[in-house]
């Protein structure tokens, strides 16, 4: 039986805002499959014709043809007003002429694209994947400071897919793995396509009986590299994953498979030791004010007690009743409310130690990661310059 990376496309209705020449023009190569269900091309389409396409792509048969699905499903995907900017700017630079008018949609932009080059829209999409990722976990180059973005050319590209290529085989995902590059301002961020372990699950059949469908499931693993701070933010799957990639990223991309030693990066300690002072923030620039709002503490022995703790202000209600946030159990978590400049409501951050970092927005990690430097709550590497210890507001908080 056949290993399958199986989609669904699950918004029928999306096909009548594309433009039927448009469409059917994508929809030749399966020209054959869409006349066994009664849909012509090269003819215009009546209701009973879109209602027609939309079953049969909805809810499709065990012949229905899985690259149609699939090529469905990423143009959906990536049909907002940005993508079409993105993807007629790509398309030019590649000398891709694209029926482009003010009766031109974004959908129209996408489907014409896809048919033009495939990938593009699939890198395009991969791109949206990874922006979208909030939740990394750090580790600390050798550099321990300012580095060099690295440059990925196409044969670094490739040698970094055959390597991760022979892990997942070996680890029983499979091979084929896509590498996407995305330099943006002083970061470089990366996603990683990958199969995952093999699937199998019963499926019913149009005539009642039941039968086995054997599939590859599909992961996006997104990493970001900071060439400010010589940090890679990983968020994969298992902690193998992260590990083949530290390794692999390492030493393709900067000659050492050890340049990214796993370690601990934050810590809440200054919650503890300075209190309301740890959230002083007038001078990072961008960021008007900070309110812790919640934290975890972890007390360990038989019981494993986790005491939660939520509040529009934390430190307030303690100095309101005279107490201190006290230095007992281990702190697990802490959320803090963000006040930035650019707008009228505040946005959360959240802080697990010992790697994870957890924004609403990409674009506040900058701010925030110069606040928690200064604070302290970033731990020091062995190496780290003068600068990156705690800021003197907080250092002479009693």
């Amino acid at each position: 039986m056949p290993t399958l990376v199986l989609r669904k496309f699950t918004d029928p209705d999306f096909l009548s805002t594309v433009d039927q020449s448009c469409l059917q023009a994508f929809l030749r190569p399966w020209s054959v499959y869409l006349a066994a269900h009664g849909l012509k091309l090269d003819r215009s389409w009546k209701s009973a014709d879109w209602d027609a396409l939309k079953q049969c792509l909805i809810d499709p048969n065990e012949n229905a043809p899985h690259d149609l699905i699939d090529a469905l499903y990423y143009i959906h995907e990536t049909s907002t007003d940005e993508d079409m900017d993105a993807l007629l700017f790509a398309a030019a630079a590649r000398g891709i002429s694209i029926r482009s008018d003010l009766m031109t949609s974004p959908a129209d932009v996408t489907i014409q694209v896809w048919v033009a080059d495939p990938e593009m829209v699939r890198e395009r999409h991969a791109q949206n994947v990874a922006f979208r990722q909030k939740n990394f976990l750090y580790y600390g180059g050798l550099h321990a400071g300012a580095a060099s973005l690295p440059i990925v050319e196409g044969h670094v590209r490739s040698d970094i897919e055959r390597s991760l290529d022979d892990w997942f085989d070996q680890h029983n995902r499979g091979r084929g793995c896509r590498a996407f590059f995305f330099p943006r301002k002083e970061r470089l961020w990366i996603l990683i396509r990958h199969g995952l372990p093999t699937r199998r699950e019963a499926k019913h059949l149009d005539n009642g009986s039941s039968d086995i469908e054997v599939y590859r499931p599909q992961q996006h693993d997104v990493l970001i590299y900071d060439q400010g701070t010589d940090e890679l933010g990983v968020h994969a799957g298992t902690q193998g994953e992260r590990k083949l990639y530290l390794l692999t990223l390492g030493r393709l991309l900067f000659g050492d498979e050890d340049y990214f030693p796993p370690a601990d990066k934050f810590t809440l300690q200054p919650l503890v030791d300075h209190g309301a002072q740890s959230l002083l923030c007038e001078d990072i620039p961008g960021i008007e004010r900070i309110r812790l709002v919640e934290y975890r503490r972890s007390w360990g022995g038989a019981y494993q007690d986790i005491e939660i703790r939520k509040g529009s202000d934390i430190f307030g209600s303690l100095a309101a009743r005279s107490r201190t946030l006290v230095n007992s159990g281990r702190l697990s978590s802490a959320t803090f409310k963000v006040k930035f400049a650019d707008s009228s409501k505040e946005r959360s951050v959240t802080i697990r130690p010992p790697c994870v970092a957890k924004y609403e927005r990409n674009e506040d990690s900058e701010a925030i990661d110069l606040w928690l430097t200064r604070r302290g709550f970033v731990l020091e590497q062995e190496g780290d310059a003068d600068d990156q210890t705690p800021h003197p507001l907080v250092a002479s908080a009693g």
